[in-house]
């Protein structure tokens, strides 16, 4: 672990609005946690790789590379590395009397704090403001240049919910990560909870965005491109019924087999005899 701490006295005399506080990166050991317990301060973590859990009051997110999660003051919060794939994690430790209006800004709240991470800015915030902290001359400037350009990222990427509905573009992008995160984890047990933890916005939320854009919900397209995967596998490779339903995301293999016959009209094994006919 290594953590960095800033002359917080110094810069909050030269600007109370926002003050850095610490900032460092770590890669965690497996099942390394944090609390419960509360901070007086907000504290960002990026994480980089691997995946680990997140909980706040009775809300448990499932977290991995690409996402973030902002910690409040005085809430009670937990969170822990996965037992297997570990997390890397980045963070920043921060205050001033402006943060809570500039957080206002966006749609985060202590109920949802999961932010998708902006590549450009937000992974490589703790190393720029380790190089800015070995400037001698201009190191309070170069700080907050970086912690200001780092909350306008921040307000950009998750904007407050009336700003993101009014913003088609916003939109279409939205619907274009959801479509690549279940692409790319179709074959977990995922839910739309994760999904829009995932992205930062609200399950029902989403749920309309993506249905208004793609003509099903998000649940449905994801039962189809399981069933359409499943069904190449069962063209293209002789893995059984169980190898075949496990790789698409079902433990149940009569599940998957009902599902299938609901989707293709049959079940996976009479399609295969299909194929051979």
């Amino acid at each position: 672990m290594v953590t960095f701490k800033y002359n917080q006295e110094r810069l909050f005399r030269d600007d109370p609005d926002l003050h850095l506080l610490y900032w460092g990166k770590e890669d965690c050991a497996p099942r390394h946690s944090a609390g419960p317990g509360v901070r007086d301060v907000y504290k960002i973590h990026f994480i980089h790789k691997g995946k680990g859990t997140l909980q706040v009051g009775d809300q448990t997110y499932s977290l991995s590379s690409g996402q973030a999660f902002l910690i409040y003051p005085q809430i009670i919060t937990f969170y822990e590395a996965d037992r297997l794939d570990p997390w890397t994690y980045s963070w920043v430790a921060f205050h001033g009397a402006q943060v809570e209006s500039i957080l206002s800004r966006t749609r985060l709240s202590p109920e949802q704090p999961i932010i998708p991470m902006d590549w450009k800015v937000m992974p490589g915030l703790s190393d720029q403001l380790t190089e800015a902290s070995s400037q001698e001359v201009t190191r309070d400037l170069a700080i907050k240049a970086l912690m200001y350009e780092f909350l306008s990222v921040l307000v950009s990427v998750v904007p407050a919910y009336h700003t993101a509905q009014t913003n088609p573009k916003k939109q279409d992008e939205y619907v274009l990560q959801s479509i690549e995160f279940l692409h790319a984890h179709y074959n977990e047990n995922i839910t739309v909870s994760q999904l829009a933890s995932f992205l930062g916005l609200d399950r029902k939320y989403i749920s309309v965005l993506f249905k208004e854009s793609v003509g099903i919900p998000p649940q449905q397209y994801l039962l189809r491109y399981r069933i359409d995967k499943a069904a190449e596998l069962l063209e293209r490779s002789s893995y059984s019924i169980g190898e075949v339903a496990s790789s698409v995301g079902y433990k149940d293999s009569l599940l998957f087999s009902k599902m299938f016959k609901k989707m293709k009209g049959v079940s996976p094994k009479h399609y295969r005899l299909l194929l051979i006919d």
